[in-house]
């Protein structure tokens, strides 16, 4: 499996992902208020892990509560900025190999970034690697093909974003993947299903 990291390890990526990326603040306050909403919901009390964590979007919404912070990611462009703002530990590493024994974490994050496998298989093997780490819970998001947007680009209403763009999938293959990691679904959260593309997923260890 290899990781596309073409656009977010070029020079200057991080730099674009923490400013105008998400300039807008209604924009970027959105996902982590979504994450921080599943982690009260669901309890995490322990050390979590942020991958990938991109330039530390996530990082005020997950370090509440005095909640242990481990952030991955495998851009160094994108942990150069990381580490800027935030004294936390923060490593490079990839999600097809992480670093850490099983059950490292009692919660594993892992923001906008199924959505970038272009396979079956590179999704069961991302989740699986995610799931291996966490002792309780992993909360995801993954762009959903019942959505409108996926429906429009699959009657061809909308462009597709071609061979390298991001990938919409099922439910029922997520749940598949987390079943054969060992886990079970247990929330999925988006603001208006059907119409909203990117849903996030709460999923806990069973075995």
């Amino acid at each position: 499996m290899t990781e596309r990291t073409d656009k977010w390890s070029a020079p200057g990526s991080g730099e674009h992902y923490a400013g105008p990326r998400f300039s807008d603040a209604r924009a970027a306050g959105r996902d982590p208020r979504t994450v921080a909403k599943l982690l009260r919901r669901h309890g995490a009390r322990g050390r979590v892990l942020d991958a990938p964590c991109g330039t530390g979007r996530l990082t005020q919404a997950l370090a509440q509560h005095e909640r242990p912070l481990v952030s991955l990611d495998l851009s160094a462009s994108m942990l150069a900025e990381l580490r800027a703002a935030h004294e936390h530990a923060a490593l490079r590493g990839s999600i097809t190999a992480l670093p850490f024994r099983a059950r490292s974490f009692d919660v594993v994050v892992s923001c906008r970034f199924l959505h970038h496998l272009h396979t079956s298989e590179e999704r069961a093997i991302a989740i699986r690697e995610l799931l291996r780490v966490a002792d309780r819970l992993l909360v995801a998001s993954f762009w959903d093909s019942a959505s409108w947007t996926a429906l429009r680009v699959r009657l061809g209403l909308r462009r597709s974003e071609g061979p390298r763009g991001r990938v919409a999938f099922s439910r029922a293959e997520l749940e598949c993947h987390v079943a054969a990691a060992g886990g079970r679904i247990v929330e999925y959260s988006t603001p208006v299903r059907f119409f909203t593309q990117q849903t996030f997923f709460v999923a806990e260890r069973v075995t």
